[in-house]
C-alpha cells in the first residue's frame, strides 16, 4: 500500500529543479550555488515571517514542501507554514487549500491522525471564516475518520469537543 500511495504522492508532485540559493563567502570574489535542505529551508522561512517578509516566507515555505512532496515526506511543518503566511495575508481560501492538501497527501500514505488533525482545522478555518457549505465535504470525512482504528483517542476527543 505504501508503495502506490507514495507513487501517487510522487507523481502528484510537481517538478521543479533543486531548490539552490546563491551565496557569498566572507572574503571570497564569487557567489557559489547552496543546495538547501527542506529543514533549512523552514528555518529560512520562519525567519523571515518573523522579521515581517511574508513574500520571503512563503517562498521558503513553499520550496521546502515542494521538496518534501518530491522525496515523499509528509510536508506538514511547511504545509501549516505556508497556510499560516496565507492567513497572515488574508487568504484564507488559499490556506484552507494549502492544508487540505496536506490532508490528501496524509490519506494517500495512509497517516488517518495527522489526516484528521489537518481536516479539523480545515474545517475551523472555512467555518471562521463564511464558508460552512465548501467545509461540509471535509466534516463528513472527519465522521468517517473518528471511526478509523489507526486516528488515536486524543484525536477523536479533540474532533469531537471542536465541532460540538
Amino acid at each position: 500500500m505504501y508503495t502506490i500511495a507514495l507513487a501517487a504522492l510522487l507523481a502528484a508532485a510537481p517538478t521543479a529543479l533543486p531548490d539552490v540559493r546563491m551565496a557569498t563567502m566572507p572574503g571570497a570574489t564569487r557567489t557559489v550555488a547552496v543546495d538547501e535542505t527542506a529543514e533549512q529551508l523552514i528555518e529560512s522561512a520562519r525567519s523571515a515571517q518573523a522579521r515581517g517578509d511574508l513574500e520571503g516566507a512563503y517562498r521558503d515555505f513553499a520550496r521546502a514542501l515542494r521538496r518534501k512532496r518530491a522525496d515523499g515526506v509528509l510536508a506538514i511543518d511547511a504545509s501549516y507554514g505556508v497556510a499560516h503566511v496565507l492567513v497572515m495575508q488574508s487568504r484564507f481560501r488559499d490556506a484552507a487549500d494549502a492544508l487540505e492538501q496536506l490532508a490528501a497527501d496524509a490519506n494517500l500514505l495512509g497517516d488517518a491522525n495527522t489526516e484528521a488533525h489537518v481536516l479539523l482545522d480545515v474545517v475551523s478555518l472555512k467555518v471562521s471564516h463564511h464558508r460552512k457549505a465548501a467545509a461540509r465535504p471535509d466534516a463528513l470525512r472527519l465522521k468517517e475518520l473518528i471511526t478509523d482504528v489507526r486516528v488515536s483517542s486524543d484525536t477523536r476527543r479533540l474532533i469531537k469537543a471542536r465541532l460540538s
